[in-house]
């Protein structure tokens, strides 16, 4: 682990000035498709429907990541008429929060704060795709912001880390889509906040990175094995680091991307690297195009076997170990933007540039 300055802990307008973003090299053959949702967001979810429809959900929608009430409100788009349509009002508004399809096609929604300087809500609820409405579930037994869901082999969702309200946590719960309850799950061995998770092939989840407190970035990695319901370490990241992603690999293991190791602003990261389910160990993967970071929810796994990776100028697509141009330059690099795949490709919704300015532009990206 390495000790840094890090001024904010919340995700909600960064910290530290980025550099400038250096622009992706084009894919002229690949084609990209300008769309605009209703309002502007960032920090916000873009969740896949069974019907091929996306829900967008929560965010900032103001300049500064402010407006959180604001944004209180969903969207979804729909890939056949290639337009944003209003949807249903969240029980409160989110950022920083998850949103996580469930094997019967709702969407669990937990936490995220309800504007900035805001405790973390300890609510969830519930998206209904077949009557269009979000409802309440039982609650998290605290609030957090900036952790992570993710979906386990059974369908049951395993929450982890966080904000607390009063700093870092190591707490980790499990929501069952059956009861609507979350019980309370083995806690890390230490507190843990913007990392990233996934399920690998075996049917544990890896955690990576983040952060254990204001001033300390991590290199550590766990596995948790629900059966057992115990956390094991595996083997480091090649940096301490935060704001990064992780996406599932054919062979059941993991691809991890970009980060921020300091709060430097030239701090992002272009590298990527690949964990072997097999050998618990971390290798060096092909580094990007560009750095990227504040990619929580920029980052889509697709049933090919492709990752999609966005959250910059260009957007880029890993296949077979090697990284390539997906799309031309976006216009502007994209801080915390939300990608969900649809039937022909990849929607890019949002995010907000170096000035924090939030923008309603997205895009389909395919190839």
């Amino acid at each position: 682990m390495r000790r840094i300055a890090v001024v904010c802990l919340l995700v909600l307008a960064g910290c530290g000035s980025p550099a400038p973003p250096r622009p992706a090299p084009s894919a002229p053959h690949k084609t990209q498709e300008a769309l605009m949702m209703a309002v502007p967001r960032a920090v916000h979810t873009a969740t896949s429907l069974p019907d091929g429809r996306v829900l967008i959900a929560g965010g900032c929608v103001r300049d500064g990541c402010e407006g959180t009430p604001d944004g209180g409100r969903s969207e979804l788009f729909d890939p056949r008429t290639r337009t944003f349509v209003p949807g249903p009002a969240l029980a409160e508004p989110r950022v920083g929060h998850t949103a996580t399809a469930l094997r019967d096609g709702r969407v669990l929604v937990t936490g995220g704060y309800p504007d900035e300087n805001r405790a973390p809500l300890a609510s969830a609820e519930v998206y209904h795709p077949s009557t269009g409405t979000f409802e309440p579930t039982g609650a998290m037994s605290f609030g957090r912001g900036a952790h992570t869901a993710t979906r386990l082999r059974d369908g049951r969702v395993l929450v982890v880390g966080g904000v607390d309200g009063t700093g870092v946590t190591a707490g980790a719960e499990i929501y069952d889509p059956l009861t609507g309850r979350f019980s309370a799950a083995a806690a890390l061995p230490q507190p843990r906040a913007t990392h990233a998770a996934v399920l690998l092939g075996d049917g544990s989840v890896l955690v990576a990175g983040g952060q254990s407190g204001r001033t300390t970035l991590l290199d550590t990695a766990l596995t948790y094995d629900p059966a057992a319901n115990v956390w094991e370490a595996v083997g480091s990241i090649d940096a301490a680091k935060y704001k990064l992603a992780l996406a599932p690999l054919p062979g059941g293991g993991a691809l991890l991307i970009g980060g921020q190791t300091s709060d430097d602003r030239a701090a992002r990261v272009a590298r990527t690297e690949r964990f072997d389910l097999h050998t618990r160990m971390f290798a060096p993967g092909p580094t990007m195009a560009e750095p990227r970071f504040k990619i929580s929810e920029a980052v889509v796994a697709l049933p090919d076997g492709r990752v999609i990776i966005a959250g910059g100028v260009g957007v880029e697509v890993y296949e077979n170990g090697v990284l390539r141009p997906l799309a031309g330059a976006t216009g502007a690099e994209r801080q915390f933007p939300a990608v969900a795949a649809v039937p022909d490709g990849v929607l890019v919704t949002g995010g907000y540039d170096n000035s924090v300015r939030v923008t309603a532009n997205a895009f389909i990206v395919s190839g």
